[in-house]
C-alpha cells in the first residue's frame, strides 16, 4: 500500500494537510453529507473493504528527497507553498486507503469503478479511490471545503543507472507536447495562469507533477497541460529536447569541446555540495542492491552516457497510466466528482493496459551485522570542515500499512 499512495500524497497531501489543519477544528464536527451530495458528486454512503498488505518494496518507496528541483525555473507559489510539507499528517489516510481486492461500488463514470470510499473526520474530507477500467490507473479524489484546488500525477521511476534519466525526463516533458507545442509551456503557465503552485520533482524512485490554483477553470487547464505533457511530450520524438535539457557538446572560449545541458550543469552544482555528496554516499551504502544505489538526479560523469534511444524507451515504459497515480483535491462545488473523472478520463481512455515490466523497487536485505564505516572526500578550501552522518537500515522485512 505504501508504494502506491506515498507518491501522490508526498506531492499533494502536504498542501491538503496544511490547509485543512487551519479549519479542521471548526469543520471537524460538521456533517459531511453536503460533500457527498454536492454538485455532480458521486453518490453512496461509507463503505469499507479489506486492505492489502504492504509488500517488501512498499517500505522502500516512501523514502527519499528530491534530487533535482527545476533549477532554472522559478518555484512559483503563494498559498500553495505548503504543497510538499510532508506525510506526517497523512498517516491515517495512508493506513486506510490501501487498494482492496474487490470493487465496492459503481463510480458513476463508465471509464472508472469506485474502489473505496472513506470519510476522514479529522480533516472534514471525503476520499474516493477509483480505478480506471482499461489501464488500471488509480485516481484518489478528496472532497473538502477548501478554496484551494490541487491536481497531481506521479509515476514510479526507479533508475537503472546514474545517467539521470528520470531527472532529465522530468525537465524534458515540460518542453512542449502534442496539444501544447510551445517551446516551454511551463514558463508560460508561470506567467499567464492563476496557479498558486506549479512545479515538478524527481525523487530517487518517483517523479511528481503537482499543480494548484484557487480558480476551478484554471486548475482544469493546468491539469490538461500537465497530462498532455507527461503522456504526449515533444521530447519523445525530438532529440533536440534531450540535448537541451540533458547534455550536448559545446565549443568553449578556448575552442575546446565541453559538455553542457540544463540538468548536466545543475548536477555539477549538486556534486560540488558536501551535504549532497554525503547524503548520496550514505544512500548507496545502505542500499547497494536496489535502485537506490543509483543517482536519479544524474552523476555528471555518467550523464553523457545517456542516449536518445534509452531516453525514449524509459518514457514508453514508465510514463504509462498503469504506472501512474492521480490525485485531485478541493471543493466539489467548484470541480465536481464527475468533472474530475471526466478530466482524467480524456487522457487515460487513449491508452490500453500495458507496461510489461514490474517497476517496484526491490527490498534491500541487511548485508552487514556490525556498523559499517565510510570515509568520503569532498572538495573544500582551506577552512573546510569535517562532516559526520549516522544512518540505519531500519526495515529489511515487509512492513504492515500501519507501521510507523
Amino acid at each position: 500500500m505504501r508504494v502506491w499512495w506515498a507518491t501522490t500524497l508526498m506531492m499533494s497531501w502536504g498542501s491538503a494537510r496544511a490547509r485543512l489543519l487551519s479549519g479542521a477544528r471548526e469543520r471537524a464536527m460538521r456533517p459531511l453529507s453536503s460533500l457527498a451530495g454536492a454538485k455532480g458528486g458521486a453518490s453512496g454512503g461509507e463503505t469499507r473493504s479489506p486492505s492489502s498488505g504492504g509488500g517488501v518494496a512498499n517500505a522502500a518507496w516512501c523514502g527519499g528527497v528530491p534530487t533535482g528541483m527545476r533549477s532554472r525555473r522559478a518555484l512559483a507559489f503563494t498559498s500553495g507553498a505548503a504543497l510538499l510539507s510532508g506525510l506526517r499528517g497523512g498517516r491515517r489516510l495512508l493506513a486506510t486507503m490501501a487498494p482492496p481486492e474487490t470493487t465496492t461500488s459503481s463510480s458513476g463514470h463508465e471509464s472508472f469503478r469506485l474502489v473505496r470510499e472513506e470519510r476522514i473526520v479529522e480533516y472534514a474530507a471525503l476520499c474516493r479511490l477509483y480505478e480506471h477500467e482499461s489501464t488500471k490507473a488509480q485516481v484518489l479524489s478528496i472532497a473538502a471545503e477548501d478554496e484551494n484546488k490541487v491536481f497531481g500525477i506521479t509515476f514510479r521511476t526507479p533508475p537503472r543507472d546514474s545517467t539521470g534519466l528520470p531527472h532529465i525526463l522530468e525537465h524534458s516533458v515540460l518542453c512542449g507536447s502534442e496539444k501544447y507545442p510551445t517551446k516551454e509551456p511551463f514558463v508560460e503557465l508561470l506567467k499567464g495562469s492563476l496557479q498558486t503552485f506549479l512545479n515538478a520533482f524527481t525523487y530517487p524512485d518517483r517523479t511528481c507533477y503537482p499543480v494548484a490554483s484557487q480558480n476551478a477553470e484554471d486548475l482544469k487547464n493546468l491539469a490538461r497541460v500537465y497530462m498532455d505533457a507527461v503522456f504526449f511530450p515533444r521530447a519523445r520524438r525530438d532529440p533536440r529536447v534531450l540535448a537541451q535539457e540533458g547534455w550536448h557538446y559545446e565549443v568553449d572560449e578556448n575552442e575546446e569541446l565541453s559538455y553542457k545541458g540544463v540538468v548536466y550543469n545543475e548536477m555539477k552544482g549538486v556534486y560540488s555540495s558536501p551535504d549532497a555528496l554525503m547524503s548520496r554516499a550514505a544512500q548507496q551504502a545502505l542500499f547497494p542492491d536496489n535502485a537506490y544505489r543509483h543517482d536519479s538526479g544524474g552523476d555528471p560523469e555518467r550523464i553523457p552516457d545517456l542516449t536518445f534511444d534509452d531516453f525514449a524507451k524509459f518514457h514508453d515504459e514508465f510514463y504509462h497510466p498503469s504506472n501512474a497515480r492521480v490525485f485531485v483535491y478541493g471543493d466539489v462545488s467548484d470541480v465536481s466528482e464527475a468533472e474530475r473523472l471526466a478530466l482524467v478520463a480524456d487522457y487515460l481512455d487513449r491508452f490500453e493496459k500495458g507496461r510489461p515490466e514490474e517497476t517496484a523497487v526491490g527490498r534491500q536485505p541487511r548485508r552487514f551485522d556490525e556498523p559499517l564505516s565510510l570515509r568520503v572526500p569532498f572538495p573544500g578550501g582551506a577552512d573546510a570542515k569535517h562532516m559526520l552522518t549516522v544512518n540505519w537500515l531500519v526495515a529489511d522485512e515487509p512492513l504492515a500499512p500501519t507501521d510507523e
